[in-house]
């Protein structure tokens, strides 16, 4: 890494004021017609400040803290604040705090205070005990005139919302970029969509998100927990919309786990009800044989092997029907684990099995790599780059997306060009020239850390045309449930070549490794299945 500060990247003094512009910009070409009278209102007011003025509130509604100490606040940027804070309070962004603002003083602060007021403070005293003595004693009420704090952060939060449509991003992701954390491919500021069609779908995620904080926060017992979430979040359950589905439904999977650890197993089956995700199909499967409703977990059971298109949640259900009708046959991920090869390594490796494995092909005069799921995504997400983001006019709603908001979804696949494969050396010349082209650029297979064009032009040199077509097309098409569970290794000597699953001694096979497994085998690329013994 060069410390060259030639190559360091140097943002406007006012950055933040130019990012929030950009979301104002978008707000204003896509969110007039849904926006309500208070939102208008924060528009209208914030355009109608002073530039210093409305630096200082992005300042500091952007920060963590509720409330400021006055003498304490210094923006060079801004300058003297006398006036800007004037103007925000006078606009109604600004408030006076008295009430609780003893949480912004340090202990030491505190003791200082106490003690020009003869008050003596423990030394053992915590930071909170110190500022509630003081507090007690009425001692901070003298600095309340110079304790300030935003207002209308609440619709400040809900415009970046609008943009975003999450609440987990902010004005901190334009930093990231600009500095250069984080490349992301270009998409023409007049070119995104908005996130939310209507009104209703954006308040209904909102209140989700709301929730979702709150429960994640909370130290209220998990009664209370569930009695918030009936009265908020069930009522959603019958009309939910399309930008809200996913997260109404981490959070009932969350509060169902919580339940679940609480042995309310009554309440975690209603909770669970409300979704048909394949997690929450076999916690109702999972919750419903431990209290011994054996029917009717078995007919969930049924249900998830209707709707799971995922490899592991389709094992579970099908399992869990094997054991209820007590069919004495052992199963295929357990059988083919029984037969694999046995590999004896040194000690050393304990903790690091692929490494030691690594070592013995190499002293076998193989050339041998770790390579997991990521030899495939690399090779998969560049050479369907155009693909992933053939056109940038639609499902691209901010900047900082690392795919189209439909990437994996059924109407996303597009068709590969698979006659490509035929040729290696136009393989991987256009593969080379896609990196060289994004790279850095956040894609959603491409791992540039991994990315060695020196283990892709072994992978391409022996790979079968039609084998790399079939895993490459299945892949392509199962973008949201196939990702993972390829062989650990990629091994190589002259046209020899194999991929390697290592298993210590206690490992076990998941459901989706045995598929990969099998599938590969079926188009003609070797798998070996490793077990491990440690050398004594």
């Amino acid at each position: 890494m060069t410390n060259d500060r030639k190559n360091e990247v140097e943002l406007s003094a006012t950055y933040y004021w130019d990012h929030f512009s950009y979301i104002l910009r978008y707000i204003d070409r896509h969110y007039l017609p849904l926006l309500q009278e208070k939102e208008i209102a924060f528009l209208k007011d914030f355009s109608e400040l002073t530039f210093a003025a409305q630096c200082l509130y992005l300042r500091l509604a952007s920060r963590r803290s509720a409330c400021f100490r006055i003498e304490k606040l210094s923006y060079p940027e801004i300058g003297d604040l006398a006036t800007p804070l004037r103007v925000l309070r006078t606009s109604g962004f600004l408030t006076d705090v008295s009430d609780g603002v003893e949480s912004i003083f340090t202990k030491q602060e505190c003791v200082a205070l106490a003690k020009k007021q003869g008050i003596k403070i423990p030394s053992s005293a915590s930071k909170e005990e110190a500022a509630a003595l003081v507090s007690s004693a009425g001692l901070i009420a003298a600095f309340s005139s110079g304790v300030v704090a935003p207002a209308r952060v609440e619709v400040f939060a809900f415009i970046q919302f609008l943009f975003f449509g999450t609440r987990s991003r902010d004005l901190t992701d334009f930093v990231v970029r600009d500095l250069g954390h984080r490349a992301f491919v270009e998409v023409q500021e007049e070119d995104l969509k908005p996130y939310f069609q209507t009104r209703e779908e954006a308040e209904q995620k909102w209140a989700i998100s709301m929730w979702r904080e709150w429960f994640y926060t909370t130290t209220v017992n998990a009664d209370e927990v569930l009695a918030s979430w009936r009265v908020h979040m069930l009522p959603l359950a019958s009309s939910l919309l399309e930008p809200s589905i996913r997260a109404f439904e981490k959070t009932c999977y969350a509060l169902g786990r919580l339940l679940e650890r609480e042995k309310a197993y009554v309440e975690a089956l209603e909770v669970y009800e409300v979704s048909l995700t394949g997690a929450s199909l076999e916690r109702r499967v999972r919750v419903l044989q431990k209290m011994g409703e054996l029917e009717e977990a078995i007919a969930w059971a049924r249900v998830g092997l209707e709707l799971c298109v995922s490899p592991t949640e389709i094992h579970f259900f099908e399992d869990f029907l094997a054991k209820q009708a007590s069919k004495k046959s052992i199963k295929q991920v357990t059988a083919s684990l029984k037969q694999a090869e046995l590999i004896e390594i040194s000690p050393e490796y304990i903790g690091q099995v692929e490494a030691g494995v690594v070592a013995y092909f190499q002293a076998e005069g193989y050339y041998a790599a770790f390579t997991e799921n990521q030899i495939w995504r690399n090779f998969l997400g560049l050479f369907a780059w155009d693909l992933i983001f053939a056109d940038r006019k639609e499902g691209f709603h901010h900047p900082f997306q690392w795919a189209p908001s439909h990437y994996g979804k059924e109407s996303f696949a597009g068709e590969l060009p698979l006659h490509l494969l035929q040729d290696r050396v136009g393989l991987l010349a256009l593969l080379r020239s896609r990196a060289e082209a994004n790279q850095g650029a956040m894609n959603p297979l491409v791992d540039w850390y991994s990315l060695d064009f020196d283990l892709m032009e072994r992978f391409l040199q022996v790979m079968p045309p039609d084998g790399l077509a079939a895993i490459a097309q299945y892949l392509w098409e199962h973008l949201g449930t196939h990702v993972k569970g390829f062989p650990d290794l990629f091994i190589q000597k002259g046209d020899e070549f194999a991929f390697v699953e290592v298993k210590s001694p206690n490992d076990h096979l998941s459901a989706i490794q045995h598929f990969w497994h099998d599938f590969m085998r079926r188009n003609g690329v070797g798998v070996r299945l490793v077990r491990l013994k440690y050398l004594e």
